[in-house]
């Protein structure tokens, strides 16, 4: 099993995390410039890691799992959920509510948590095995 796989893409949620958490201080500051910052700065970040799931991990899991996976279903979905919230937080923070965008960023934050833990408890050691080229998958998460 090709453990960098896993090590790398958990490292980068924990990079993820960090980084939210920076728009989530900000925003608790009123520093809503900040805020807008750093939450680009996640959301850049969290896309590149979404798409090198979905271009390489996804794939490899289902050649070996079929198209129709489950798994890969939730976690797909899960993607396209987060990009709805990521769109309302970024609206929150443009136009400067602070109870708003606190109640998303709490709500996303615990989205994002079962997420990751699924992928990391689940996912990432099951796709491991079957996936021919980590490194292009690791490589796709760097700015």
């Amino acid at each position: 099993m090709d453990t960098s796989l896993i090590e790398g893409f958990t490292r980068h949620h924990r990079a993820l995390d960090r980084a939210f958490e920076g728009t989530r201080c900000a925003v608790d500051n009123g520093d809503f410039a900040q805020a807008r910052a750093d939450f680009q700065g996640f959301r850049d970040a969290i896309e590149r890691h979404m798409r090198a799931e979905e271009t390489w991990l996804f794939p490899a899991y289902e050649a070996q799992h079929g198209q129709d996976n489950p798994l890969t279903s939730i976690l797909r979905k899960g993607h396209r959920d987060l990009r709805g919230f990521f769109d309302e937080i970024a609206e929150a923070l443009s136009e400067g509510d602070g109870d708003e965008g606190t109640a998303l960023i709490g709500t996303v934050g615990q989205i994002l948590h079962h997420h990751d833990d699924k992928e990391e408890q689940e996912f990432y050691p099951a796709v491991a095995v079957p996936l021919p080229d980590a490194r292009a998958a690791l490589k796709a998460l760097e700015p």
